[in-house]
């Protein structure tokens, strides 16, 4: 009986946990059945939070494109001519070769001769024997006044005597005509260059019989280079004739020189409907200029108005229309907003706007992808200024960065 009390109290303690467990029970159950108890109480006139996408912008700002539109142009030689026979005969002789410099008036092909010069020697002597004939016409004539005075002679007689004058006068004509045409062509069996250049081809060789228009010889000056190129109406009308460009070659190593602008054409071309310009370069003396070389023209700025430009990579197309977001504060919140905006040149990583924005307006140009017109968006470091604009007052102007 000693330990009958003992095991009485274990019992009870084992009941009394087992009371507090059941009204544990009770008690979380009740909770589920109100969890309305359970949630925060908003206060009254608050809005639930919005998920806010973070952007990168700049701010849109006027400044110029340093080195404008750049439009690919072709290398042609400032003089260039096929050069052809202008008398018949064979060659004889081949002066030049390709590749040979000449200067204007050099000799590039000799051709027979002979035969002309005998034609020459029966011009002179028909012209001398015209001027005889004139001559004795003359004298004739001075005679014949002489005895029109006495009433020696008929003016029947005497009219006679004047029109053999005036016959004999149209005879030398005819044969000193006769006599340039012998010595031109006795001088055109001398093929020579009508300008200073190098000789690019020949197409003749000794003993071959060419007649006037037969290709002998094709004769370029690359001392001085022309280059044409495209343009937009924009860019045309912008453009003034004789202010610098400057031209680069891939094909010589990314070699850059000083160009002039000569001429912009005030009709498209029927192909592409662009506007034909050509400029003038005089390389150095070390350089190769080639007939046909690509060239890459940055075209002269022409003293334009500074323009609005964003970065290039702010500009969504959505159904083919240019679209860029643009940050605003809204009731307290950041929101992005979509803008239709109308492009305009691009110079590396900018663009101009030509309608559409501000200047000082904040344009997304990193995180839009996701955006919608009315976005809460978190601006990721303060609005910046286009970092490769190196503005000078309102005269500014963009590169492209490195």
């Amino acid at each position: 009986m000693r330990g009958t009390p003992d095991r009485f109290g274990d019992v009870m303690r084992s009941l009394s946990w087992f009371s507090i467990a059941i009204v544990a029970i009770l008690g979380l159950g009740c909770g589920d059945m109100d969890p309305a108890s359970r949630l925060e109480k908003v206060r009254p006139g608050t809005d639930v939070p919005q998920a806010r996408l973070r952007v990168r912008v700049e701010t849109a700002r006027r400044a110029r494109l340093a080195s404008g539109e750049r439009v690919t142009g072709t290398v042609r030689a400032f003089h260039r001519a096929t050069v052809t026979a202008e008398t018949q005969g064979r060659v004889v002789e081949r002066h030049v070769e390709a590749g040979t410099r000449v200067e204007k008036g050099g000799l590039l092909v000799e051709l027979e001769s002979s035969r002309l010069e005998l034609e020459l020697r029966r011009a002179e002597a028909a012209l001398r024997a015209a001027r005889t004939v004139l001559a004795h016409a003359r004298r004739e004539f001075e005679r014949g006044k002489q005895l029109l005075e006495r009433k020696a002679i008929s003016t029947q007689h005497f009219d006679d005597l004047k029109h053999a004058v005036d016959r004999a006068r149209d005879e030398v004509v005819l044969a000193t005509v006769a006599r340039d045409t012998a010595r031109r062509n006795l001088a055109d069996t001398k093929i020579t260059a009508p300008f200073a250049g190098t000789v690019d081809s020949l197409a003749v060789d000794v003993g071959d019989f060419v007649v006037p228009g037969t290709p002998v010889a094709t004769l370029v000056d690359l001392s001085r280079v022309r280059i044409f190129g495209g343009v937009t109406a924009r860019e045309a009308a912008r453009l003034e004739p004789d202010t610098p460009a400057r031209v680069s070659f891939a094909d010589l190593g990314g070699a850059s020189f000083d160009a002039i602008l000569k001429s912009v054409s005030r009709v498209a071309g029927n192909a592409d409907g662009t506007y034909e310009i050509e400029l003038w370069l005089d390389p150095p003396e070390d350089v190769t200029m080639r007939d046909g070389l690509v060239a890459q023209i940055a075209l002269p700025d022409s003293g334009v108005a500074p323009s609005l430009l964003i970065h290039r990579a702010a500009v969504l197309r959505r159904d083919g229309r240019p679209e860029v977001f643009v940050v605003r504060e809204e009731n307290g919140m950041t929101v992005a907003r979509i803008r239709p905006v109308r492009t305009g040149r691009s110079e590396g990583d900018w663009i101009e706007i030509l309608d559409g924005l501000e200047e000082g307006d904040a344009v997304v140009w990193d995180g839009h992808f996701a955006l919608e017109d009315g976005s809460v968006v978190l601006v990721d470091g303060p609005p910046a200024n286009l970092a490769a604009v190196e503005a000078v007052g309102d005269d500014a102007t963009a590169a492209p960065p490195d």
